[in-house]
């Protein structure tokens, strides 16, 4: 299996984490694998590059670097094209598995089961982060 590129550039995220949320947030590399289990994988890292450590982006990246990550509870990818290719290798390959793994790179790899969920007009796709089985 290997993965194909959605898009380099970065995808607009809304990620919930703990009792909070950040919508500043961007995920670039995005590259997808057909499985089982299907797999979808962000680069968040750029988050982290900026010179200004002020900024909202810098801020919400950092806190999720430094631990937060393991209390992420959704993803949500907004990017009326990127949604669109993903469509497209889904339908290629018929179908897709109700569970897939999300590979999140933020300061290392991050690996979580989330359930895919897309909203009606087809622009966002929702990953809601399955519990973590001990």
């Amino acid at each position: 299996m290997t993965w194909k590129k959605l898009k380099k550039s970065g995808v607009s995220l809304h990620v919930e984490y703990g009792e909070t949320f950040a919508n500043d947030l961007y995920g670039y590399d995005a590259k997808f694998r057909t499985g089982p289990p299907f797999e979808i994988s962000l680069d968040l890292n750029r988050n982290l590059r900026t010179r200004n450590k002020t900024t909202n982006t810098y801020v919400d990246a950092q806190e999720l670097a430094d631990g937060d990550i393991n209390q992420l509870k959704l993803v949500q990818i907004i990017d009326e094209g990127l949604f669109g290719r993903l469509a497209s290798e889904i339908q290629a390959t018929g179908g897709s598995s109700a569970v897939w793994t999300l590979a999140i790179e933020l300061g290392g790899r991050h690996i979580f089961q989330v359930k895919p969920e897309r909203d009606d007009p087809g622009e966002t796709l929702y990953l809601h982060v399955l519990p973590r089985l001990l």
